[in-house]
């Protein structure tokens, strides 16, 4: 019996261990890939902003601006109120120079990685519904915003160095 109490105890604590371990590390990962975001934000000279690999693909700031309406959605999608000021419908043909781009990254990462942290466990399981085919998940929205972070990060860092910016991070020290 006492080997059974042991037992049991050992298993609450670890399943206490592991409490919110999913909104640590994605927003952790979100945290990561920001900085990224908008360190080159930063390094991108604000004439470039327009340049695009070619006609029909997302120019710079474009990319950006798509990242900033991608974090408040999923954000939202959490449970997150969109700020005040900030429409949906016309953000992304909204958000037009350098600085106001650059502030609207900042907050809008801030939204999603303040509802990634504020997820209960108990939600994770929630269903939740996106404008595309599928069934989805509170955890689904973490997971593919984190990854959506990431996947346009690197769109920018090609960019970056087709541009011949070297991303800060990479540079000789």
């Amino acid at each position: 019996m006492k080997k059974l109490l042991t037992l049991v105890v050992l298993l609450l604590s670890l399943n206490a261990f592991g409490q919110g371990q999913l909104q640590k590390e994605a927003s952790g990962n979100l945290v990561f890939s920001s900085g990224q975001v908008m360190q080159l934000a930063q390094v991108i000279p604000s004439e470039k902003f327009a340049w695009a690999p070619q006609a029909g693909v997302r120019s710079f700031a474009e990319v950006f601006a798509h990242i900033v309406s991608a974090n408040y959605f999923f954000a939202s999608k959490l449970g997150a109120k969109i700020p005040e000021g900030v429409k949906m419908e016309t953000l992304e043909k909204d958000l037009k120079t350098k600085e106001a781009i650059e502030a609207a990254l900042k907050q809008s990462y801030e939204s999603i990685i303040t509802a990634v942290k504020n997820i209960k466990d108990g939600d994770l399981a929630k269903k939740i519904e996106f404008p595309f085919p599928g069934e989805y998940t509170d955890m689904s929205a973490v997971l593919i915003a984190a990854g959506h972070s990431n996947e346009h990060l690197g769109q920018l860092i090609a960019y970056s160095r087709m541009n011949g910016i070297t991303p800060p991070w990479s540079q000789a020290k």
